[in-house]
């Protein structure tokens, strides 16, 4: 007899003995933390890190709290990127944000260098179903952090106020 087999047996063997009055109780509970666990409890599970820009210069790494997040090219004055890792676990009350600025081939030649910069912000408030913990850097080299359902839209607003073209 299998594995699976055995323990629905034994499993089957407890209920049967139990008295009707248990078979309620156990019943009632179980339903009752489910419901809850269903209802109150926060959701576990990782989130996505996605990373955009609207810098001059590529993000050649970032993360939070350690978790790596993608890379993304420079600003062309339409599209900021949006490069996904994880699923990662993203907790605290502080973001830790690590990053690297790279260079484009002419910013190279005109002798741009790697900088890693590092900056610690407060955790924004996750919601239910928020899964994508956004990164969007700012031409002044901060990043701007926040917790969304999907980056790309909830970011739109800001990226449109930097947008040059179509």
């Amino acid at each position: 007899m299998s594995t699976a087999r055995t323990l629905m047996a034994i499993a089957t063997d407890i209920w049967n003995v139990l008295p009707h009055w248990a078979r309620w109780v156990t019943g009632t509970l179980l339903v009752l933390w489910l419901g809850w666990a269903w209802l109150f409890q926060e959701r576990y599970g990782g989130a996505s890190v996605i990373v955009m820009s609207v810098m001059d210069r590529p993000i050649s790494y970032a993360s939070v709290n350690g978790n790596g997040g993608g890379n993304t090219f420079a600003f062309d004055g339409l599209d900021a990127g949006g490069k996904t890792a994880g699923p990662y676990s993203i907790t605290g009350d502080t973001a830790r944000i690590d990053w690297e600025l790279d260079m484009t081939l002419a910013q190279e030649q005109a002798g741009y260098q790697f900088e890693k910069y590092s900056m610690t912000l407060p955790m924004p408030k996750r919601e239910k179903g928020q899964d994508d913990f956004c990164i969007l850097f700012l031409p002044d080299n901060k990043p701007l952090i926040r917790w969304a359902t999907s980056c790309s839209i909830d970011m739109n607003a800001v990226i449109k106020k930097y947008r040059t073209r179509g």
